[in-house]
């Protein structure tokens, strides 16, 4: 691991993607006790991030908007779609039945 900024690496992600609307976004990795971390952005990686020989970051949503009408652009939603998608999927997503129905109905019609 460098001594890489958290910040610079959330920076060069978004770059990647050329996402416009940044502030749902972030990056997290499990802890050593296999627990969802956030990335702490003024912290390095060594500090924050367990030493393992494959680090794996994922790109996640981790603010929804008060309205999904508040997201301007397309990448953005498409971006919630597959997080909503996934979070139905593997059972993190706290509702009823009928409301996961509902919001997979509402994904399959946005496909």
């Amino acid at each position: 691991q460098t001594r890489v900024p958290g910040q610079e690496l959330f920076d060069a992600v978004v770059k990647k993607l050329r996402l416009l609307e940044i502030d749902y976004f972030d990056l997290e990795f499990l802890s050593k006790e296999g627990r969802q971390c956030w990335l702490d952005h003024s912290k390095t990686l060594p500090k924050q991030c367990p030493s393992s020989t494959e680090l794996v970051f994922y790109f996640s949503v981790k603010f929804y908007p008060p309205d999904p009408h508040l997201l301007e652009d397309e990448f953005s939603r498409f971006l919630f779609s597959l997080q909503i998608k996934r979070d139905i999927v593997n059972g993190l997503l706290p509702c009823c039945d009928n409301t996961a129905a509902l919001l997979a109905s509402y994904l399959v019609q946005g496909e």
